[in-house]
This record gives C-alpha cells, sequence and structure tokens, in this order.
C-alpha cells in the first residue's frame, strides 16, 4: 500500500451495528490485563468518558471524530499511545466506524495514521441478515429518539439500499461498504464474518478472537466472557417510544395496560416480555430480495455467508412467528399515533 514495512498489526473492529459489538468490547476491556501479557493493547484514548471512573468500552469518539473535518487530536492521541507502549498487536474498536465508511479520505486518513506508528491495519466487520438489521438499526434509533416510522425505514431501505441520518451511513447492500473500505485499507486487510447470535453468546467472542489470533500468533483463550447485544422486549421497544414521543416521559406499567386493553382486548400479555417483532412476512421476502444478488456477491468476494439466503430460510406465511409480529406492528403503530403530541 505505499508505507513503509510495518511490522505491527492493528485490528479496527468497525462493528456493524447490533452485532454484539458492545458486548465485544466490554469482553476487550475486562480482559485488558490478559490481552497485554500476550503482547495485545487495547488503547485508552477515544473511548468515551462518562465520568472519572467509568468509560465506554469502544472507541467512539475517535469515530466521531473522524465523522468531523480535521485536525483530529484523538487520533493524534491514540498514535501516541500506540507509539508509547510498542505492542506487537493492537485492537481498536467501534460500531461507529461503520456509518462513516463512505467517507473514505478519512478513513484512508486513519490508516496512514496507524501505518506512520508502524501498524498495518487489519479490518473486522460482522454482517447480519438485513431484514433483523432493520429491525435492530429501528430499535437503536427509538432508544435515541430518532426516525420512529418504521414503515419510512423499510421503505427507504428497500428503496436505496441504505439509511442515512445526517452524515451517518447505516448500509444494507454490503458490497458497497467492502467498496468503500477497500479503497481506504485493500482488499488484501478486510476480514468478514457473519453474525451468527443463534450459537450462543460466547460464540461471537471466540469467533472475534480467533480473528485476532490468526494476526497475533498463538493465543490464550481463556478470557472473561460478557453477554452479547439484547434486542429490546416489545415492553421496552413500547417504554422507549413513549419516552420518545414524549419527550422523555414515562409510561407506567398500569397505564400501559389500559392503552393495550384498548387497542386489543384478546391481547396475550405474555407477548410484552418477547423479543419484539415488526417485521411482516412480506417485508421479510421484500428484503430477502433486494439483497440476495448483493449477498452473494459479498460472499463470492469474501467468503462470507450471510444467513438467510433463499425464501426456504424463512418460516413459512403460516408459522406462528408472523401472527404474532402482525400483533406486535399493529399495537406500535397504534401507540405512534396516541402518543404523537
Amino acid at each position: 500500500m505505499g508505507e513503509r514495512t510495518l511490522d505491527r498489526t492493528l485490528l479496527l473492529h468497525v462493528g456493524t451495528h447490533k452485532t454484539g459489538t458492545k458486548a465485544l468490547q466490554a469482553m476487550l476491556v475486562l480482559n485488558q490485563q490478559a490481552l497485554a501479557a500476550q503482547g495485545i493493547i487495547v488503547p485508552h484514548t477515544g473511548r468515551v468518558y462518562q465520568s472519572a471512573d467509568y468509560d465506554t468500552p469502544g472507541h467512539h469518539a475517535l469515530a466521531w471524530e473522524l465523522a468531523a473535518p480535521p485536525p483530529y487530536p484523538l487520533l493524534d492521541g491514540v498514535i501516541e499511545e500506540l507509539q508509547s507502549l510498542s505492542a506487537r498487536t493492537a485492537v481498536v474498536s467501534s460500531e461507529e466506524f461503520g456509518p462513516i465508511h463512505h467517507r473514505i479520505e478519512a478513513m484512508s486518513k486513519l490508516r496512514a495514521a496507524f501505518a506512520d506508528a508502524g501498524y498495518r491495519t487489519v479490518v473486522a466487520l460482522y454482517l447480519r441478515p438485513q431484514a433483523r438489521y432493520a429491525e435492530s438499526i429501528f430499535q437503536q434509533h427509538v432508544r435515541d429518539h430518532h426516525d420512529l416510522s418504521f414503515a419510512a425505514l423499510i421503505d427507504e431501505v428497500l428503496d436505496r439500499g441504505y439509511r442515512e441520518r445526517e452524515d451517518r451511513r447505516f448500509e444494507f447492500q454490503y458490497s458497497r461498504m467492502l467498496d468503500s473500505l477497500t479503497a481506504a485499507f485493500g482488499g488484501e486487510n478486510i476480514v468478514v464474518r457473519p453474525y451468527l447470535p443463534d450459537r450462543g453468546p460466547e460464540y461471537l467472542h471466540r469467533d472475534f478472537l480467533r480473528v485476532l489470533s490468526m494476526l497475533h500468533g498463538s493465543l490464550s483463550m481463556d478470557f472473561t466472557m460478557t453477554i452479547a447485544n439484547e434486542s429490546y422486549t416489545l415492553r421496552e421497544l413500547l417504554h422507549a417510544l413513549r419516552s420518545a414521543l414524549r419527550d422523555g416521559e414515562e409510561i407506567d406499567e398500569r397505564e400501559l395496560g389500559a392503552f393495550i386493553r384498548e387497542n386489543d382486548p384478546h391481547f396475550d400479555e405474555s407477548m410484552l416480555g418477547h423479543r419484539f417483532l415488526l417485521l411482516r412476512y412480506e417485508e421479510a421476502s421484500a428484503f430477502l430480495e433486494r439483497f440476495a444478488a448483493d449477498n452473494a456477491l459479498v460472499a463470492a468476494r469474501s467468503g462470507a455467508r450471510i444467513p438467510v439466503r433463499s425464501a426456504s430460510d424463512l418460516p413459512p406465511p403460516e408459522h406462528a412467528i408472523w401472527s404474532e409480529a402482525e400483533v406486535h406492528r399493529r399495537l406500535f403503530d397504534a401507540a405512534s399515533r396516541a402518543w404523537r403530541r
């Protein structure tokens, strides 16, 4: 790539969102000493400090800085820390790098800065089926009080292949993300992995550590693990929606129960504790058709086969999951109308 010989490796984990990223970052921080003993560092610089005693495990502040024009003082600080510690391998992780993948100049600046510190950058990217990714991204938007129409999100993603908010791009046509990352870091330096939450909470951690060990060499796998990201229950999604629509106003369980009974007298209240389901069968099928060819291209380029590749991978239309999703969706839409000021 034109730089001097690089004898160290930096693993840049760029997400994507809702693929267990926070759990991975927490695992990295919990095991900082064990990693350092094996010659692997996780820089402190670039994290978001909430207080003197607590900081988030991901390097979100560094990613947010790169989303803006230079100068980049945090990046300078990360480089100083890397140079002062002189470890053979380093890990920088934030799902916030994902939405700036299309800012090739900024991402190239990141690669060049790491190269100046003596590190070859290898990018790790986890991908999940687009339909569930849309639900998960929407959960994040509701929590952050943004973009509260699920139907609008679906329309935008199926039309454009991405969801854009300000200067952040949540890419669903994954080959375009690979194109951007390849332009910035080189195709030989991109590692793509499928996100497989059904294999249990420790699978993601061990998969990530396997990627790390391929770059670093022999690595002890005896680490403290953390729980992978949990999706909202329907109850939690409704609470978050109320807060988003009413400027932080909470809804108590009695009021929520009364609202539900008014809108659906036959509602099974046990559903409130289930993972929320908003996608209808027709919408899930539309996602599958929209992105099947692109997922095949990603598999051919990277070897990562994204789950849900054909209609046979979806539960059939008569499956109970779709009837429950219909109930969740009707209730969510009713709440969106009723609680909007």
